[in-house]
């Protein structure tokens, strides 16, 4: 997993504030379960249904961001998941962030991954395990 390390900046858990954004809500509950049960050191999970809210709470310097690629398919005024990375990255250039996706394409995905210094976790059944040994890393 240490190609993991290089596609984040070299920041560790240091507030235990997870940032979970995800449109589809019963995903997003099921993501922060998952984070409770399996790192006590989190302290806080916040979940956004949409971008445009989280970036505000930027201040609380999550040491995590989640975000889904497609964050318009229930809200489709809303910016997508790399529309706000952009903006996040502007404001928080050191943050780790890891885009959660089922796009079909995923070159465009890993091409967008890599301009943003990100890490890409498949939206799929094994996608909670995957984001799990990211965040592993990130303890170490």
């Amino acid at each position: 997993m240490n190609f993991l390390k290089n596609l984040f900046y070299p920041k560790t858990i240091q507030t235990g504030i997870v940032f979970i954004v995800e449109d589809n809500a019963a995903y997003a509950k099921m993501l922060d379960f998952y984070i409770r049960a399996h790192f006590p050191s989190i302290k806080q999970v916040k979940i956004f249904p949409v971008g445009e809210t989280c970036l505000p709470e930027l201040g609380q310097n999550p040491d995590l961001i989640i975000i889904d690629y497609f964050l318009n398919s229930r809200y489709p005024d809303a910016e997508t998941g790399l529309q706000i990375i952009q903006q996040i990255r502007q404001q928080k250039p050191e943050l780790n962030i890891i885009v959660l996706s089922g796009q079909s394409d995923v070159q465009v995905v890993i091409d967008a991954v890599k301009k943003y210094q990100c890490s890409y976790v498949k939206k799929d059944d094994e996608a909670f395990g995957r984001i799990g040994d990211i965040m592993e890393e990130l303890n170490h």
